[in-house]
């Protein structure tokens, strides 16, 4: 490098391709929903209720049987006169889940605590300390997590071998046992008993399946349970894990929807399988005996046109002797957010699933530092203001050590022009002169970037946090801006292209960095000069469809800095 400008143009970029690559490159369309029919969004249970409510209903639907569960593909029509399915309906605090006869499995959720929508508008009372009203609120719609269609797979399959998929189609015998929800089923000479267990204030479901052998021989099985999903339902986010997670062999695993077609899998100890979208996922994790060793276990994943799904499966088969007891297999079930302090209650190393990369050591401090400054200030916007002003005041000798060398550079500028027009045929000997200048002055050429380098993982880490947390959500700030985790936009259909509204904040913050960009001292060329200066306007591209949360952090950040550059411009 020819001088300490050049290095600050190369981290500059750097940061650029980090963090908005995958802006600059567009997200494919969504493809057409698949027909469905809507989960209504009953209200919750009333106050002091105990144990979650089961109704049930037939469905006037024929069951219908679907390929198999390693690569699913469009079920064929309903065989005539098949047994129509008979729903099952699950209320609990949390949730509203319905089961079907057909495969005993699970057809839609909705979540009760979470809206498809923002539910506060310029209107409402931002620092309100109680959770938004199920009932006033309903008119905004519950969050449908997952409505499987009559014609496809549903969830929370079981299989006796992955390569058969039978039982996802059959017609299972369902009754209510209290909290409980039992499904039997028959398979040649074995029957099938699943058994799901709810909690009112909890999104655990339990479920353990025993298959007893009613024949005269052994027969060999490979417990599998799949966890269905359509893509077409999953929202882009490009912060954030969208198709298969996995922790096996003490480590995530995480396929992308876009990887799924190779039919990924991993075997090793599997302490859970999850199917992930933006800010929710559905997990089956297994439950072994205390102090039983921990058999070695598939975790797959798959897709086939609109329909992905992870499967779990025991590595080696199975006996299952004759007699009445049979074998009992048992696991957890969740269908939740992807919030830190839901997760860490599940066990299983469900947490793991909140992963931020390569700076998840980083970025998880930070998000708990965020929900604890929320806590108290009530508003995550204020939050990450509050945050922003911290990470900046550590970084103050850092940021002032960088400063006083830009400066001391920018005095030595016209000095080093002359050295490289004086030997300008001798690069070599360019070089020597101008590091002998450096020496000579007591400058160091790399003081001016390498502080900046120390900030950019606590930068990139924030950015991680700020794009992927659930906390973010939906949550609002104040004005227009309702939702953190959304571009932001006031006045949104105004029709201008590739935008729609005025992205108000984003202006400014590209505003903030060209008043930066002034200030800043020059040590290069004009034309390095001119360069620099066109970076406000490729930020503000950039950034133009980021969630207003970064938007925030990265215009707070830039006001900060501005008052940092006056402050020491003037002492110097």
């Amino acid at each position: 490098m020819k001088d300490s400008h050049r290095i600050i143009l190369a981290v500059v970029l750097s940061l650029v391709v980090l963090v908005g690559w995958q802006m600059m490159m567009p997200a494919p369309p969504p493809k057409p929903k698949t027909p469905a029919t809507k989960a209504d969004t009953a209200a919750a249970p009333p106050a002091g209720s105990v144990r979650p409510t089961v109704t049930t209903q037939s469905q006037g639907q024929p069951a219908t049987a679907t390929t198999t569960a390693q690569k699913p593909s469009a079920p064929a029509a309903p065989p005539a006169g098949a047994v129509p399915e008979k729903l099952f309906t699950i209320e609990t605090e949390l949730y509203r889940a319905t089961f079907s006869s057909r495969g005993g499995a699970l057809k839609t959720l909705v979540l009760k605590h979470y809206y498809a929508k923002p539910q506060k508008q310029w209107s409402d009372y931002y620092f309100s300390r109680e959770p938004p009203d199920p009932k006033a609120q309903a008119y905004r719609g519950f969050l449908t997590l997952m409505d499987m269609p009559a014609s496809g797979p549903y969830s929370i399959i079981f299989n006796l071998n992955p390569r058969d998929n039978s039982l996802a189609g059959a017609t299972w015998k369902g009754h209510r046992q209290g909290d409980k929800l039992v499904f039997t089923a028959k398979a040649g000479a074995l029957r099938i008993i699943k058994t799901f267990t709810f909690l009112n204030d909890s999104y655990r479901i339990g479920l353990k399946v025993r298959i007893v052998n009613e024949g005269t021989s052994p027969l060999s099985v490979v417990p599998d349970v799949v966890l269905s999903a359509y893509t077409n339902t999953v929202d882009t986010n490009r912060y954030a894990t969208s198709g298969l997670q996995a922790y096996v062999n003490g480590k995530l695993v995480e396929e992308d929807i876009s990887d799924l077609e190779k039919n990924p899998t991993s075997i090793g100890p599997v302490d859970f399988v999850a199917l992930a979208i933006p800010y929710f996922m559905g997990a089956v994790a297994p439950v072994d005996p205390p102090g039983a060793a921990i058999p070695r276990r598939q975790a797959r994943g798959g897709k086939d046109k609109d329909v992905m799904f992870a499967g779990l499966s025991t590595a080696k088969p199975v006996n299952i002797a004759p007699g009445p007891e049979g074998v009992v297999f048992k696991y957890m079930v969740y269908y939740g957010p992807k919030d830190l302090a839901v997760l860490d209650k599940m066990g299983h190393n469900l947490a793991a699933a909140v992963d931020f990369g390569w700076f998840d050591i980083i970025a998880k401090p930070m998000l708990a530092a965020l929900n604890f400054l929320q806590g108290y200030v009530l508003n995550y916007g204020v939050a990450i203001i509050i945050i922003t002003i911290i990470v900046k005041l550590i970084f103050w000798p850092l940021t002032r050590k960088s400063y006083k060398s830009m400066k001391e550079m920018q005095k030595l500028t016209p000095q080093v022009q002359k050295l490289r027009e004086r030997y300008k045929d001798d690069k070599q000997r360019q070089q020597q002169e101008i590091m002998q200048l450096y020496k000579t002055y007591k400058v160091n050429p790399m003081g001016g970037c390498l502080p900046m380098l120390v900030q950019i993982p606590v930068f990139i880490a924030f950015y991680k946090v700020l794009g992927a947390s659930i906390e973010l959500r939906h949550a609002p700030f104040m004005l227009w801006i309702n939702d953190l985790s959304a571009p932001d936009r006031l006045f949104p259909d105004l029709g201008i292209p590739w935008v729609g509204g005025l992205p108000v904040l984003t202006l400014l913050m590209g505003a903030s960095m060209l008043i930066t960009q002034k200030m800043t001292p020059t040590t290069g060329d004009s034309t390095q000069a001119k360069m620099m200066m066109l970076m406000p306007i490729i930020f503000t591209f950039l950034f133009i469809n980021f969630p207003s949360g970064l938007v925030l952090y990265w215009l707070v950040n830039n006001i900060l800095g501005i008052g940092q550059q006056y402050a020491i411009n003037r002492k110097a």
